[in-house]
């Protein structure tokens, strides 16, 4: 089938950085591009779609997030919008009440917050036994690395004061030794001891993260599933995954960062048939997916000294161990896979950095394209070191929109001078993929390139921006959405650009985002998504 897309502003982000009037897509590629004259003498016959001076861009390419993670939590409690503990617990009890759960069954919860609660009060298991203690529930705080479980939830997963402290977890004791339910790192451990969802299940999430992610001009991502749910069953999720394929389904190109976090779990990975790099246009399995610590906001993510406003803290280290992550990085690297670890404090990113340099000198004829993904709080010597070794970076300036407001307070006046430092990792040659983490923030990329270009959160501050000397520019932003983006999942070849012969993946912008103001940008609305040449969303 041919489709032209006439009468716009068609980027094509090729190396000339041409733009044109129209593009001609058959069988789902870019056949030709041009004036609108020549697109309709090329193909007299095709589907014409009029884009009216709209601004064409290739489909933006999210390079980490948490897709599967989206599609369910729409199924379970949310809280990111709450302002107070109380109101927390309220919607809680509310979503109890209005499904008339029975006693016994699970009540999961997502997205808290106490940094942005009137109160500042943390959740604390006692407070979940206040809602209900006939039920299980466990409720999970935004960045997705610390978790609370009340009492009847502790029983069912069988979190007692006899249980070991994990290698790559911590769960909090009270003086008398017994667990607190305060957990780190242990979601794992909690979604082993729960009931996994259907396939059936899994493909309705799925949908519905497709739907949205289509009206935000998503058509590829780069997503860590594996963990996602109860179960933790990834042979389901890629089923999943692939019988949509199979009935015409998946409107977004998929990735799988897949988290393989232990050599028992790597073993049942290849056990089971699997490869990375195995797939195809759709979906394909496209490295190795790796914690090193928590997060900055619950002050997990694991730091080299301690926390400016908290002394005698450090945060969390997923492998104490060296060695265990050491083994891990270079059994993926000798197969010929790359890696992305999850980093975020400079403890975090220091060690990820060692493990590849270690991995490198075993093999040094691998054209890796390891990364830090979040790679927030660094130093010169990480830095330089990346820049080295070609480690690339996988970051989300979204990101700042919390993090402006209490980053400084955690790290310090002088630590924050090379941490969230775009524009000096862009200057040392360092390869800067651009994503969101959603569902820690929301997936819709023109938020997110506005953060990168303006360094200021949703309400425009602050004035001039947050250390705004670090800063990308706006074709530079583009380029993480879309070129490099493709370049960090080894698809340059067939996505990024809309050179002839690549994918028709393609995003009509209501707005032009060059001729704008940038603050504007954020508010800019995707008026159409095209996917395989397809129209898979139109706003009008």
């Amino acid at each position: 089938m041919k489709r032209a897309f006439i009468n716009g502003e068609c980027h094509i982000f090729d190396e000339a950085r041409t733009v044109a009037e129209a593009i001609l897509v058959e069988n789902g590629r870019i056949a030709k591009f041009g004036s609108s004259a020549e697109i309709k003498e090329a193909a007299p016959d095709a589907e014409f779609v009029d884009l009216n001076g709209r601004i064409l861009l290739p489909g933006f390419n999210d390079s980490h997030m948490h897709f599967l993670n989206y599609g369910f939590y729409k199924t379970i409690v949310d809280l990111e919008k709450c302002k107070s503990k109380a109101e927390a617990m309220e919607t809680i009890r509310a979503y109890i009440q209005k499904k008339n759960l029975p006693a016994g069954e699970w009540v999961e919860v997502i997205g808290w917050n106490n940094d942005n609660w009137s109160d500042s009060k943390k959740l604390t298991a006692e407070d979940l036994d206040q809602v209900s203690e006939e039920h299980p529930i466990y409720a999970l705080r935004i960045c997705g690395h610390v978790c609370i479980l009340n009492r009847k939830a502790r029983e069912e997963v069988g979190l007692t004061r006899a249980l070991p402290q994990p290698k790559d977890g911590y769960y909090e004791v009270d003086a008398n030794g017994e667990p607190t339910g305060l957990i780190s790192e242990m979601m794992t451990f909690v979604y082993s001891n729960m009931k996994e969802p259907s396939i059936e299940s899994i493909k309705e999430m799925l949908l519905r993260s497709c739907e949205d992610a289509n009206r935000v001009g998503l058509t590829s991502v780069q997503t860590d599933d594996f963990d996602a749910l109860p179960g933790r069953n990834f042979d389901r999720i890629i089923k999943a995954y692939r019988e949509l394929i199979d009935e015409g389904k998946l409107s977004v190109r998929i990735t799988e960062q897949c988290a393989l976090t232990d050599p028992e779990r790597y073993d049942e990975f290849i056990n089971a048939g699997y490869q990375i790099g195995q797939g195809d246009e759709w979906f394909k399995l496209g490295l190795v997916k790796l914690y090193l610590d928590g997060s900055l906001g619950s002050r997990t993510a694991w730091l080299l000294d301690d926390y400016s406003d908290e002394a005698g803290t450090k945060g969390f280290s997923v492998y104490s161990d060296d060695s265990d992550l050491f083994r891990l990085v270079e059994r993926a690297h000798l197969s010929g896979a790359d890696v992305g670890m999850h980093c975020i404090g400079d403890a975090a990113c220091d060690q990820g950095v060692r493990a590849i340099e270690a991995a490198v000198a075993k093999d040094p004829s691998f054209a890796h394209r390891h990364g830090l993904v979040h790679a927030q709080i660094l130093n010169e010597d990480i830095c330089r070191r990346m820049a080295q070794n070609h480690i690339t970076a996988y970051i989300q300036p979204i990101f700042i929109e919390y993090d402006l407001h209490m980053a400084e307070d955690r790290i310090g006046k002088e630590r924050i001078k090379t941490s969230y430092n775009w524009r000096d990792l862009h200057d040392l040659g360092i390869v800067l993929g651009m994503g969101t983490d959603c569902p820690v923030e929301s997936f819709n990329p023109l938020p997110n390139i506005y953060s990168a270009a303006t360094r200021k959160d949703l309400d425009e501050k602050p004035e001039g921006g947050w250390y705004s000397q670090q800063a990308l520019t706006l074709d530079e932003a583009l380029e993480g959405y879309t070129g490099i983006s493709a370049y960090l999942s080894r698809d340059e070849k067939i996505k990024g650009s809309l050179e002839v012969g690549m994918l028709a993946d393609m995003v009509v912008l209501e707005e032009n985002l060059y001729t704008c103001k940038p603050e504007h940008i954020k508010d800019i609305r995707v008026d159409m998504t095209i996917v395989n040449g397809e129209i898979k969303y139109s706003r009008n």
